[in-house]
């Protein structure tokens, strides 16, 4: 049967809280993220953030439902994506 709900992917990641740091990025394992500018906000510092790993290893930072950028295993920005996770 197949599946009709959310992404599977984003249920099975690993959800980590992180706090966004004065420089506009978020330290996660070693790796520094920088948050790209958007049209939502100038700035996202102290702001609280959720960090998704995925099973290949990618990273996303979401604030609330928005997903703010994805990047590769080593930290580097993949895309700017301004989605919603429904």
């Amino acid at each position: 049967m197949p599946w009709i709900g959310d992404s599977l992917n984003e249920i099975l990641c690993e959800q980590f809280e992180r706090t966004v740091r004065g420089d506009n990025c978020v330290h996660f394992e070693g790796l520094i993220m920088q948050i790209p500018a958007d049209r939502h906000r100038c700035h996202y510092v102290k702001a609280k953030v959720r960090v998704h790993r995925y099973n290949d290893g990618t990273l996303a930072l979401f604030h609330g439902p928005r997903k703010l950028a994805h990047y590769n295993q080593e930290g580097k920005l993949i895309t700017q994506d301004l989605t919603r996770v429904a």
